[in-house]
């Protein structure tokens, strides 16, 4: 049996980050950890690299997102936008899909449209929105069929 352990966000800021996903999820928060030494080497390819963690499980859940920031690997950044191969997006289920856009759009963050209904295919009956948060990143939000 296979299930999905964590989504993982590579970010720029973890306070920030941190401040959004946690805000989302109304989740517990560990950390943030740092990691650093041979295996973090091994892993990233940077000597000296860090990786600030930290991880925010979902109340309720199995679900856990961690945030990476890494240090220490140069300041390249990629565009997560959903229609370049390559880029992901955690979708969140929320209750009610109007009063989270906008109360995070008192947070600033905006939304890229109004919410819509999935016709088809296992969404089918859910209604979605997508969020940009932290360093871009587009977090879908879904409201359950009622």
């Amino acid at each position: 049996m296979a299930r999905l352990h964590h989504m993982g966000i590579t970010v720029s800021n973890t306070e920030a980050a941190t401040a959004f996903y946690a805000s989302l999820t109304r989740g517990t928060v560990t950390g943030p950890l740092v990691k650093e030494g041979p295996a973090v080497e091994a892993v990233t390819g940077y000597p000296g690299a860090q990786i600030l963690l930290t991880f925010i499980a979902f109340d309720g859940g199995d679900s856990v997102i961690e945030l990476a920031e890494y240090r220490g690997t140069g300041d390249q950044r990629i565009i997560p936008n959903n229609g370049k191969a390559g880029s992901a997006h955690p979708a969140i289920v929320v209750t009610d899909i109007e009063a989270e856009i906008a109360r995070l759009a008192t947070e600033g963050y905006a939304a890229t449209n109004a919410p819509m209904v999935a016709t088809s295919g296992p969404m089918e009956g859910y209604r979605y929105a997508y969020i940009i948060g932290p360093d871009e990143v587009r977090v879908e939000l879904l409201e359950e069929p009622h």
